[in-house]
């Protein structure tokens, strides 16, 4: 399978056998400093909530194909720890290759108490994910140490962080975590991470040696006006 980060919360997975792919979270543009138009094809799209830096699906070209390799299957959250009543809902992907039954979860703009989402049932979804794509900012989501209890107690086998305060990107709010800060505090925790310089992963030719593996945006565009996303 492969991965890529596109940037903020994007990515677009793919099947090697097949090509059939999925862009999960893909944001409008102008949404999110920083980052470039976002201009794409895939055979699906799946968003985790309709806020615009999540929910730019006019920006991708669908071209559907007759059967997908992937299951999918969600739980509904929220986006805040007050059971959406500051931002509203909040959906988290399950996506699983049927042929190798690698498990990969995105997490959307989750903001849900710990203790609310991890529930019995829930826990039967969400732990031993070979792949858990987590925001780690702050805020609008979980923070790196609500994001570091998350993996933790859902013990992923590798975790591609997304949603994150950038100065690289011209997203640089003071009150957000930073990669830097979010990859540091892991760092303490005994963690393996790696800050790669490409943007991409391939799962059926790479294993990585590392817990952790923040993947540089693929559309990078520093410089821009400020504006919140």
């Amino acid at each position: 399978m492969l991965i890529k980060y596109v940037g903020h919360a994007c990515f677009k997975i793919r099947d090697n056998e097949t090509g059939y792919s999925i862009v999960l979270d893909p944001y409008r543009h102008g949404s999110v400093d920083g980052y470039g138009k976002i201009v794409d094809s895939a055979s699906e799209v799946l968003c985790s909530h309709e806020h615009a830096d999540h929910h730019g699906v006019e920006h991708i070209t669908v071209e559907p194909m007759d059967e997908s390799p992937f299951d999918v299957t969600w739980i509904d959250t929220w986006h805040d720890p007050e059971k959406g009543a500051l931002r509203g809902p909040n959906r988290i992907h399950i996506i699983t290759r049927k042929k190798t039954g690698e498990k990969l979860i995105h997490y959307g703009d989750i903001g849900e108490k710990l203790e609310d989402l991890l529930t019995e049932e829930n826990m039967a979804l969400l732990k031993d994910a070979d792949i858990a794509l987590i925001p780690v900012g702050g805020v609008y989501t979980y923070d790196r140490n609500e994001a570091l209890e998350l993996i933790e107690k859902t013990k992923p086998k590798m975790v591609l962080p997304m949603h994150y305060r950038s100065q690289t990107l011209n997203f640089d709010f003071p009150h957000i975590d930073s990669i830097e800060q979010f990859m540091e505090a892991a760092s303490k925790k005994g963690l393996k991470v790696n800050i790669a310089q490409w943007f991409f992963i391939d799962t059926d030719e790479y294993k990585l040696d590392c817990d952790i593996l923040a993947l540089m945006p693929q559309n990078m565009q520093p410089g821009i006006t400020k504006k919140e996303g």
